[in-house]
């Protein structure tokens, strides 16, 4: 059987491409242990820039899991035998693929860390952080209504950390607009916040605030 170059250019690039990284190291096929290796030492092999932010903060729904709390899953929620968290009914609460190795790496090296989200739902953020076991890594917890804004006045009442010393992640452009404005520098995620998002994002706050 003959192929055409189209055919052969096809069957090359199928090839290729199973068996290596995507350039965002984000994916990795699941028989490259190289490729595994590599994604899984990000973050351990990330020496951190300097001048670093003495508060960064994180928006939650989009940011830190991929769904509202208010909307796409029912509580109460629990925590199951095996260590999975579910909603009322046993849907297992999914999280960001990076998020749990970001918070782990921040808190070891050091980070003071917050949570911002203008949510209705209150309570039951605050029990799935809880249960997540993500109370630890946040100092600060700034989780009602109203604008983020708001929340930044708190942070810096409590904290004593001014505006231009915080970096904050979200998905929604009015926030990243809004807190822009008053000097924090602001990261707009597109898919949950990565490593990529971090690193990217350490490197800008350091380079603009030498």
């Amino acid at each position: 059987m003959t192929f055409s170059f189209w055919q052969r250019g096809l069957t090359l690039l199928v090839a290729v491409s199973v068996g290596v990284c995507l350039s965002s190291e984000l994916f990795c096929h699941q028989e490259d242990v190289s490729c595994q290796r590599k994604r899984e030492e990000t973050m351990n092999n990330f020496r951190p820039p300097t001048p670093r932010p003495e508060l960064v903060v994180f928006d939650v729904d989009f940011t830190l899991w991929p769904f509202w709390v208010d909307t796409h899953v029912s509580p109460p929620f629990k925590k199951t035998s095996d260590g999975s968290v579910v909603d009322r009914y046993n849907h297992v609460i999914r999280v960001y693929e990076d998020v749990p190795e970001i918070l782990d790496w921040m808190s070891r090296q050091g980070y003071t860390m917050a949570v911002a989200s203008r949510t209705g739902a209150v309570d039951e953020m605050r029990s799935l952080l809880k249960l997540l076991d993500w109370d630890k890594y946040f100092t600060y917890k700034e989780i009602y209504p109203g604008s983020k804004t708001r929340h930044f006045e708190r942070f810096h009442t409590q904290s004593g950390v001014s505006y231009s010393k915080m970096i904050f992640f979200d998905d929604e452009e009015r926030n990243i607009y809004d807190l822009n404005r008053i000097g924090v520098l602001s990261i707009l995620v597109s898919r949950g916040v990565t490593k990529q998002v971090l690193q990217q994002g350490l490197q800008q706050f350091a380079q603009e605030r030498k």
